[in-house]
């Protein structure tokens, strides 16, 4: 890595934005997939892209938010770290932190009867402290091993840096979608057509 120890640029940020899009946003659609012909069957097909147009809305501000919250995080990172180091670094919290988020979600479609009926029977399992340490120890490890493993292999990082720049290309057209929802809930909203 040719590197030097420097500061991000505001170029390095948009990137680490388009990373934390990715995921909260290839999830939004394949959520929307499930459920935009339902909607489209419960009212109207315009109904069901003004439901996507909130949806791609929301996952941007979230992604906003995510963003946010990984550039905070950058604060606690040695500076001693090369640039690309401490953006794969970042990119690899985003993507743990919504990985874990969407699994949540995922485990809650699937399982959500199941595991209603197991709370139900087992009641001690509604220590929340219990499972928020749990669930803080599994982000902490599965933070730290793909740390690790970057640290030490500097192939794996110019591998993983160049899926990440290819990532960023998809992401672009991420925004033009939450753009054109944008306009949807504009368009929506003046006219009030429903």
């Amino acid at each position: 890595m040719t590197d030097t120890k420097q500061k991000f640029t505001r170029a390095d940020w948009f990137k680490l934005f388009l990373i934390c899009a990715f995921p909260l946003h290839l999830w939004t659609l394949l959520m929307l997939f499930r459920d935009v012909n339902w909607v489209a069957e419960r009212t109207t097909m315009w109904d069901a892209i003004g439901f996507s147009g909130y949806a791609l809305f929301y996952t941007l501000l979230e992604s906003i938010l995510l963003t946010g919250f990984i550039v905070l995080l950058s604060l606690l990172l040695p500076q001693g770290w090369n640039k690309t180091l401490r953006m794969l670094v970042l990119s690899l919290t985003a993507f743990v932190l919504s990985g874990w988020s969407i699994l949540e979600q995922l485990i809650l479609i699937v399982f959500y009867g199941r595991l209603r009926k197991f709370g139900i029977a087992n009641p001690w399992l509604a220590n929340d402290w219990v499972w928020g340490s749990l669930f803080v120890a599994l982000i902490a490890l599965s933070m730290a091993v793909p740390i690790l493993l970057l640290r030490k292999n500097t192939k794996l990082q110019d591998n993983l840096n160049a899926f990440l720049n290819r990532l960023t290309t998809l992401s672009g057209l991420y925004l033009f979608l939450d753009a054109a929802g944008i306009v949807v809930i504009i368009i929506r909203n003046v006219t009030g057509w429903e």
